[in-house]
């Protein structure tokens, strides 16, 4: 008899085994990587004329911009003068931009990260410089001063007209994507 209940138990350990393993197999399937952004251009705009030491702020404004699903942190430096962001990035190539009504767009990572300087300097209001730290080591630098000179004809001296309200923002994000 205790022979019987030694084989019972080695049976159900084989089967509990087996069925561990059906399960493992499952699990292992590869899933496609998303690249699709989700952009929330009404929650952007509520922190329209904030400041760099307004963490929360910042912070709300970078996850709701193009690229928030590659944004790994975000430091700001507000001791002195020049006040600067730096967003930290995993790089990528291309990104689908997906906006609150649902339209879809793809843009380039340099496309992504200029424009997300441009809005990020149209909403901050003391903001000089915007730096763009890719994990593979590469430091994109973005300047007030030089922004404003470039873009004064169509975005104003402040770049006021990219953040004017919904509408502008998301016309220069889907205009501004090649």
């Amino acid at each position: 008899m205790r022979i019987s209940n030694f084989k019972r138990l080695a049976i159900l350990s084989v089967f509990m085994v087996s069925l561990g393993m059906v399960g493992c197999d499952k699990s292992t399937e590869q899933k496609s990587v998303s690249t699709e952004s989700k952009v929330n251009l009404t929650t952007v705009l509520k922190y329209k004329d904030s400041y760099v030491g307004d963490n929360s702020a910042i912070v709300n404004i970078v996850n709701n911009l193009p690229g928030n699903i590659y944004n790994v942190g975000i430091e700001l430096q507000t001791t002195s003068k020049p006040y600067e962001i730096t967003i930290r990035y995993k790089g990528f190539d291309d990104i689908d931009i997906r906006f609150e009504d649902g339209s879809l767009i793809s843009s380039s990572f340099p496309y992504v990260m200029k424009n997300n300087a441009l809005i990020i300097l149209s909403l901050v209001k003391n903001v000089d410089i915007v730096n763009f730290d890719v994990d593979d080591g590469t430091v994109i630098t973005y300047e007030r001063t030089d922004l404003v000179n470039s873009y004064k004809d169509d975005f104003g001296n402040n770049l006021e007209e990219i953040t004017k309200d919904k509408s502008s923002l998301e016309n220069f994000i889907k205009t501004n994507k090649k």
